[in-house]
């Protein structure tokens, strides 16, 4: 393991990474890391200008013209984009590069410290450790959102209201904690602005976590919220776009869950100062999914072609997730397949036979005929290329795998993020 400084210039973006997949230039690269990560790439950059210093060395292998980057592939984009904006893919990007390289006052770094190891075992190895997970305990373990505010509250750094640790605080004095954890990140993206949370009866104006309606209504919202998510009756995937929160909140203010216009107070008060006046009756909590296809689901406009699909679709909506997990999860896999491939045939789609690459056609499909939006779309992208727990190579194992079975919460899951890629699809 060596370590040695390095001319950025020297650096070469690699065109293999598993980020995306190998391309055909170092440019390609560049944007394929833009595509698929423009905001964190540009808070990253952002980042690098204002400190003038990358903190982790890049793990990168010599090769004939310089030396090919395994770790650290978006750090030395940044820092090159830094140094030579006009290699920026869009000119939206070069235009913001060089606004951040002028107001860094030429302090970015042209020279950075680098691992250097010519093993590509060993490099594939160093990876492994950091990017497939905790593997119990042999990978590195990502700090959960109590250890962050330990953090902030430790150093100052990324301050900020800690909107999920306010609502549990409240919920704690009011003795009206859920059953189990709240997952505080999923809180904090439900309450990700004003809008929202107002709608739940509290506000961050002015850097203070206060009431916007009597204590009591607040009191239940926020109990039913918290007991929701950690019941997993709603998950993330539930609340990835602002879509899908308003949805949520819809329902709540539809069931009398949310704090009503007439509790609303004067001025917002301290969460601590609020009068305690609970409700009398507080609503309970909805029950969680059953089936794969919820009874409210979206109707779909059959047609003669789609009889075997309509009766998957029917058994998906008859078959308990807790009684049935593997039939459900292997009809989940045949109703995707066959809906994809009955809108291909519809529309004339030239598509490789790959069940991935045929839901990225039908999807970008969708996206120009204008029937899903970009972020949706996007959302889309992430189930299609990525390996994880809710992917399209998850839906795979659960059908070959003897050890990947399918969970009742997976399921719904699955539900959430692709029901409205199905229906969409059905209904070509």
């Amino acid at each position: 393991m060596a370590y040695e400084e390095l001319n950025v210039g020297d650096l070469r973006v690699n065109q293999a990474n598993d980020r995306h997949g190998e391309v055909g230039s170092e440019d390609l690269a560049i944007a394929e890391l833009f595509r698929l990560h423009d905001a964190q790439m540009r808070n990253l950059a952002a980042d690098i200008a204002t400190v003038g210093a990358v903190y982790d060395p890049p793990l990168v292998m010599p090769t004939d013209d310089g030396f090919v980057v395994f770790d650290g592939n978006r750090r030395i984009t940044c820092l090159k984009l830094l140094l030579d904006p006009a290699r920026a893919p869009t000119a939206d990007l070069r235009v913001h590069f060089s606004t951040l390289r002028d107001g860094a006052n030429g302090n970015i770094p042209a020279r950075l410290t680098c691992q250097i190891e010519d093993d590509r075992n060993l490099i594939d190895s160093i990876l492994f450790r950091r990017h497939t997970g905790s593997q119990r305990g042999v990978g590195q373990l990502d700090w959960n959102d109590r250890a962050k505010l330990n953090f902030v509250e430790r150093t100052g750094q990324g301050g900020g209201i800690n909107v999920a640790a306010e609502v549990e605080r409240l919920l704690a004095e009011a003795d009206r904690l859920p059953e189990g954890n709240i997952p505080w990140s999923t809180l904090t993206r439900l309450l990700s602005s004003e809008e929202f949370r107002n709608r739940a009866g509290v506000s961050t104006a002015g850097r203070r976590f206060r009431l916007t309606h009597d204590h009591g209504a607040v009191a239940d919202a926020l109990h039913r919220i918290a007991s929701d998510l950690a019941n997993q009756v709603i998950t993330l995937g539930d609340l990835w776009n602002n879509e899908g929160k308003r949805a949520y909140l819809n329902r709540l203010q539809d069931e009398g869950v949310l704090p009503a216009e007439n509790e609303r107070l004067p001025e917002p008060v301290a969460a601590g100062g609020a009068v305690r006046n609970p409700r009398r009756n507080p609503p309970p909590p909805r029950p969680p999914q059953a089936t794969f296809i919820p009874p409210d689901a979206p109707r779909i406009q059959w047609i003669a072609a789609q009889q075997r699909v309509r009766a998957i679709w029917e058994e998906l909506q008859s078959l308990t997730l807790r009684e049935h997990p593997n039939a459900t999860s292997a009809l989940m896999r045949i109703l995707m397949e066959l809906s994809v491939e009955s809108y291909i045939a519809e529309h004339g789609l030239n598509v490789p036979d790959n069940l991935s690459r045929k839901v990225g056609a039908v999807s970008a499909d969708l996206l120009q005929r204008q029937i899903i939006d970009r972020a949706y779309f996007d959302e889309l992208e992430r189930i299609r290329l990525n390996d994880q727990l809710i992917s399209v190579a998850s839906m795979q194992r659960y059908i070959h795998s003897p050890d990947f079975g399918p969970m009742e919460n997976e399921l719904r899951t699955y539900w959430v993020r692709l029901g409205r890629f199905l229906v969409a699809t059905l209904n070509r």
